[in-house]
């Protein structure tokens, strides 16, 4: 007996995890739209849910990243209705992204002022001091076009939403006899561009983004207040934290600035 994570594999061709009413419903209805991506439950009790177990296929990270984002673009697609929604709801986006966009602006002005003031600056400062400005520039893009999308979406009373997965990630993903996406624990019923960006966060910036995304569009196209909302989720830079170890502070920098980069690239191709 192997287990793994929150499940337990039996003789590698079950899979029982705890019962839980909430994703059988999900799967009932997953099937109701022909969605069948997601391995089939055997059996289920009080207690348990008994699911098959898929034995994965090795394939080429671009190959499994193109497939991965087709199913997710399949679920999106089955499952999408429009929802009545209250001004509120998009009022309260704006003020929670536009707080975090200045929170993000006084917390790395500030930090590049102290930077400035040191006498030796180290490797990670000098790394930060020297890409500041297109860190800059993400938020002041985002800003941009947060108010741009606002005013687009501000007088909407409907909005397009479907079963939003909400813990994207390869991880999550096997490709075998067909494609699989496991782990539905956290699903919601949302805006599709919660899933894709949750997964660019996690992934998605370490591989051809661009490429999946063309491949998502030919589905399930995003409209363009969602493309407007996706730019404006990735473009904003993560917050850098420091540690003690030096190494480890560069070595986030370079990631940080790694991930913005290839945020910018998304955005000119997508905007």
């Amino acid at each position: 007996m192997n287990k793994r994570k929150n499940s337990v594999i039996i003789k590698e061709d079950r899979v029982i995890k705890k019962n839980n009413d909430k994703l059988l419903e999900l799967y009932d209805y997953l099937d109701s739209v022909g969605f069948n991506n997601y391995p089939k439950v055997i059996n289920n009790n009080d207690d348990y849910i008994e699911s098959e177990f898929i034995k994965e296929k090795r394939f080429h990270e671009t190959s499994e990243g193109i497939e991965f984002i087709k199913t997710v673009s399949l679920l999106h697609s089955k499952t999408v209705f429009n929802k009545d929604v209250s001004k509120n709801k998009y009022r309260n986006i704006y003020n929670k992204i536009s707080n975090n966009l200045e929170y993000l602006k006084k917390y790395y002005e500030e930090l590049i002022s102290n930077i400035e003031e040191e006498e030796y600056m180290k490797p990670s400062h000098y790394l930060l001091i020297r890409n500041y400005t297109i860190l800059d520039s993400a938020i002041k893009y985002s800003k941009s076009t947060l108010k741009k999308w606002f005013k687009k979406v501000e007088n909407k009373s409907k909005e397009r939403v479907s079963i939003v997965h909400n813990n994207l990630s390869l991880e999550h993903f096997i490709r075998s006899d067909k494609n699989y996406l496991l782990s539905f624990d956290n699903y919601l019923v949302d805006t599709p561009v919660l899933d894709i960006f949750k997964f660019y966060k996690k992934d998605g910036y370490k591989l051809d983004f661009n490429l999946l995304l063309n491949e998502y569009n030919k589905t399930f196209e995003l409209l363009e207040e969602e493309k407007m909302l996706l730019n404006i989720l990735i473009s904003m830079p993560p917050k850098i934290e420091e540690v003690k170890d030096e190494y480890l502070n560069t070595i986030n920098i370079k990631n940080t600035f790694n991930y913005i980069y290839s945020s910018m690239n998304v955005v000119n191709e997508n905007k």
